[in-house]
């Protein structure tokens, strides 16, 4: 979907009337589905350099620098050199080894006179050496080096328990850009498959929907504001470019269910900054040095009546505008990095 320019102000553009009046005149009847968990997952990265890391392709590892992973249920893929967070940090261990230990004893050797012959005995004083272990403590500085949470990439973390009508828009979970600081190089992530893992319960089961995420990581230099380049993205004072992720709005009929003798499918509509859907965007803008969070929202769809399904864009009224906002965890210095 291509998107528009408006230049009326953002918060004019939409209330939560509009998006009332919008919803209600699709509302289907109440309760038409019950979903009872979300979950997600992570495939198939291409990178900058045309690799193709995932079960499409070869498997990821430390010399593609992408991971696939579930950190406290949150489903998440991680690209990209990571340029901070190794450190150097002082390591004491105890070790044990085999010395060389210097001693002394007294011996009695015998006097003689001038014929050879034993005439008495003195005490002299005898060097030797015995091995024996010693336990010592050692100090060493050793380099850590960077991991995932220092590297860029996607998470999403999935909502649960939902009653929903056809059409009707809902939050799905939370999608998070990890904007962190990666060196410009081949390994930057370009896009990911993203599937979505919906449990219908026991009427219809789980249902998987594949989509795929687009992600612009745009290059910075060491300065305010890229250095004073332009940046393609609204961009906070001081930092960095911001990055784009976005989609296809294509409904995924690939994935398509029947219910009732109808056949449904989920369709991703757009982002939003909080959790009642009255503003919904089309595009993520993720601020640079942060780990920013938006509610990524869907819809289950009729996909045999296509034609009485509105546009995600023309329902809303906000095609193309650019969702402005970061939740930040961590702030950090940006330095030649995506």
């Amino acid at each position: 979907m291509k998107a528009t320019t408006f230049s009326t102000p953002f918060s004019t553009l939409i209330g939560a009337g509009v998006v009332a009046v919008a919803l209600g005149a699709v509302a289907q009847p109440a309760n038409a589905f019950v979903i009872t968990n979300t979950a997600a997952s992570w495939d198939n990265v291409t990178l900058k350099n045309g690799a193709l890391v995932g079960s499409d392709g070869v498997a990821a590892s430390d010399a593609n620098q992408v991971k696939f992973l579930d950190v406290n249920g949150q489903s998440q893929v991680r690209w990209g050199n990571a340029a901070t967070g190794g450190h150097y940090e002082n390591r004491t261990e105890t070790i044990t080894k085999d010395v060389q230990i210097q001693k002394t004893r007294t011996v009695r050797v015998p006097t003689y006179d001038r014929r050879g012959r034993i005439t008495g005995y003195q005490n002299k004083q005898e060097t030797y050496y015995v091995t024996e272990p010693r336990t010592e403590t050692v100090t060493t500085k050793v380099w850590v080096p960077p991991t995932y949470e220092n590297q860029s990439g996607l998470g999403f973390k999935g909502v649960s328990n939902l009653d929903l009508q056809t059409n009707q828009i809902f939050n799905v979970g939370a999608l998070t850009h990890f904007n962190q600081t990666i060196y410009t190089n081949g390994l930057i992530g370009n896009s990911s498959e993203f599937s979505l893992d919906l449990d219908f319960g026991d009427i219809i089961g789980s249902k998987k929907f594949d989509f795929a995420f687009s992600v612009d990581e745009t290059a910075n230099n060491t300065g305010n504001n890229n250095n004073g380049l332009a940046c393609a993205y609204k961009t906070d004072a001081g930092k960095g470019c911001a990055d784009k992720i976005s989609w296809d709005f294509a409904i995924n009929e690939a994935n398509a269910f029947e219910y009732n003798n109808k056949k449904y499918s989920l369709e991703l509509v757009g982002f939003g900054s909080d959790l009642t859907g009255t503003t919904i965007v089309n595009d993520f803008i993720s601020q640079e040095g942060r780990n920013n969070s938006a509610n990524l929202f869907a819809r289950i769809v009729r996909v045999d009546r296509t034609q009485d399904i509105p546009e995600p864009a023309s329902l809303l009224g906000l095609a193309g505008l650019g969702l402005y906002f970061a939740r930040s965890r961590k702030n950090q210095t940006e330095e030649l990095s995506a």
